[in-house]
């Protein structure tokens, strides 16, 4: 799906919000329904939440915060999810399409289109229907790898 103007401004606000995180990858979303922002943030280190959105993450990732945010706003409309990753050393985007746990979680708000950020300052735009999470975070990663091994030195 090709992107709008209004895609990028909202991209942009995503990026904006990706710059205030002091995660080593640095996320930023925004959720717009009916041209109107109505919740941003950012990755942050808060690893757990009473409404089990954040789960067993070794973070809250941006997409995460912002869902927690509409939910306790009771914001129930169709919207649009911007997720944007900041590079370190320059303000590029990177890749920043939505992780597996991330996704199974959208999955329970009502989402029609998720806007991500991929390498080279591209954004591609997919319905929530289509989108296929392929990838684990690098923290999913080590706590996989942490529990495997205490398992093997049983």
């Amino acid at each position: 799906m090709c992107c709008s103007n209004s895609d990028q401004r909202f991209a942009n606000m995503a990026l904006r919000e990706a710059r205030k995180s002091h995660v080593q990858f640095k996320h930023g979303c925004v959720a717009v329904i009916g041209g109107k922002v109505v919740a941003r943030g950012c990755n942050n280190y808060q690893t757990y939440s009473k409404d089990g959105l954040i789960g067993t993450s070794c973070s809250c990732h941006a997409e995460i915060n912002v869902l927690r945010k509409c939910l306790r706003r009771n914001i129930t409309g169709k919207m649009n999810l911007y997720i944007v990753r900041l590079s370190n050393t320059s303000d590029d985007m990177l890749s920043s399409s939505p992780c597996k746990e991330c996704f199974v979680k959208m999955g329970n708000f009502n989402i029609k289109s998720i806007i991500y950020s991929e390498s080279n300052n591209i954004l591609v735009k997919t319905n929530m229907r289509d989108f296929v999470a392929y990838h684990e975070t690098s923290g999913m990663r080590a706590i996989i790898e942490n529990r495997v091994q205490q398992l093997s030195s049983l």
